[in-house]
């Protein structure tokens, strides 16, 4: 999952108007329906046993295919429509999943793969309309038909929520009130969904580690801060701690993330530190880079993520900056990993140790081979 896990939830009720997807300046002439076609209405859609209106072009049956208006029932799913006038084509997205349809096509494309709808997608009355089984079962919905009732049913469970998140703040402000610096920490927290052992533990540890932070890093600025608010008065930029998270992954009985810390003291821009976790939530426990790969004999977590990263710098030498190799035999240049899925391992680097400040964070994914 990219930055955080999300769940959603088909709404209860929808007011869909069959709103074209169509820019203004095309008319309803264009992709005409042919006249021979034989078209019934009279039927309606229900989503998760509520009905959808449509205040506009109402779904139809032509030549014994149900067609339904693009943006009624697919937004009621939760999906984002889009139309680009230029090529003619309609992209449907969700969360990670993407798939674009073309007027007068009957081909859903998804990725690399190639659909066949049961017609083309087409404009009637100035709406979108398609076929909607291949569509809807690609975004997780199953789709039926009342024969006694003529409706569409499309039913679509509500997707498990294993992570949340929480919010910690803390400010740090002089004797008269001025503010000197400001913490705020967004951390990732396992819901009462996850079945494993040390669930209750992990969210323990986590939520610790978080204040725990936030306290030490107001205490350690405090007097430089002061001291430098005294100096600069109206110029003065109160300190801040910005620490969040990305691409969390839980599976397999583990959760996993990278915690990113952007600090800042002054200066054009703050700089940007990273944190991995790797939670055995069967224990508790951490998991170390061993527990996915198989490191030689004697090499030690440190000299593989050094050779991670030497590998690359051969490869793409121009990405990296002047002194990266040096840096990289610094050891006070921080290195880290994280699962970023079964699969797949992200080692990983401080903003401005290895690449350029606009890089950010230096990632390179390496497969699991444990």
């Amino acid at each position: 999952m990219k930055k955080r896990i999300l769940a959603m939830t088909c709404a209860a009720a929808v007011a869909a108007a069959a709103v074209p997807v169509y820019g203004a300046e095309e008319t309803a002439a264009e992709h005409v329906q042919p006249a021979e076609e034989t078209v019934a209405t009279n039927l309606g859609v229900m989503v998760n046993e509520e009905p959808v209106v449509f205040s506009g072009q109402q779904p139809v049956i032509v030549d014994n295919v149900t067609l339904v208006p693009v943006r009624g029932v697919l937004e009621t799913l939760g999906v984002t429509v889009a139309w680009d006038a230029q090529t003619h084509t309609i992209t449907l997205t969700e969360g990670e999943k993407t798939g674009t349809l073309t007027m007068d096509s009957d081909v859903f494309q998804t990725g690399d793969t190639s659909v066949r709808m049961s017609a083309p997608a087409q404009n009637i009355n100035g709406s979108a309309m398609i076929p909607l089984r291949a569509v809807a079962e690609y975004f997780g919905a199953e789709v039926g038909w009342d024969a006694e009732n003529r409706m569409v049913l499309v039913t679509k469970a509500p997707e498990v929520q294993y992570l949340a998140e929480d919010t910690y703040e803390k400010v740090l402000k002089d004797e008269n009130g001025n503010l000197l610096a400001e913490v705020k920490v967004i951390y990732p927290v396992l819901t009462s969904e996850v079945p494993e052992a040390a669930r209750d533990a992990v969210n323990k540890n986590i939520a610790g580690l978080t204040m725990k932070a936030a306290d030490t890093y107001l205490a350690e600025v405090k007097d430089e801060a002061t001291q430098e608010a005294a100096e600069l008065g109206e110029n003065f930029h109160p300190f801040q701690l910005v620490i969040s998270y990305e691409d969390a992954f839980y599976g397999k009985g583990v959760l996993s993330y990278l915690t990113t810390v952007w600090e800042y003291r002054g200066g054009a821009n703050g700089t940007t530190k990273g944190v991995g976790k790797i939670y055995d939530l069967q224990t508790g426990e951490t998991k170390t880079l061993g527990n996915y790969i198989n490191l030689q004999s004697g090499l030690t977590e440190r000299d593989y993520m050094v050779q991670v990263f030497r590998r690359d710098m051969a490869s793409n030498s121009e990405k990296y900056l002047e002194g990266a190799a040096q840096s990289l035999l610094d050891t006070n240049t921080n290195l880290g990993y994280y699962l970023k899925d079964e699969k797949t391992m992200v080692v990983f680097a401080d903003e401005t140790t290895l690449k350029p400040h606009s890089e950010g964070i230096v990632k390179l994914e390496i497969p699991v081979n444990k």
